[in-house]
């Protein structure tokens, strides 16, 4: 769970990278709609929804606060989506004989 945490973190930094970059394209429509992440656990998710982190990690807590203020400024929203449907999953992990 924490891993998949830590590549939320990771992904809604080069989301936001990405969106500042689009902002100071004086062509692209504003205002800009809210960035889709994707994640197949939905403990990580609650994490990421919660208000209060009651971890015991210091370092998570600080992703944990990051990751709320996108949330709470309207940067980014996770939706998730089941396993089966995950595009990434094949390139992740290993696959069965039904899907080779």
């Amino acid at each position: 769970m924490e891993s998949k945490f830590i590549a939320i973190v990771i992904i809604s930094k080069k989301a936001k990278w990405l969106r500042n970059i689009l902002f100071d394209i004086k062509l692209w429509p504003q205002p800009m709609s809210v960035i889709s992440l994707y994640c197949d656990s939905e403990t990580t998710m609650s994490r990421a929804y919660s208000i209060i982190y009651n971890g015991k990690s210091r370092y998570i807590s600080i992703q944990h606060g990051y990751i709320r203020e996108l949330i709470s400024n309207r940067a980014i929203t996770i939706v998730y989506v089941k396993s089966v449907n995950n595009l990434a999953n094949p390139l992740t992990k290993g696959l069965s004989r039904d899907m080779v």
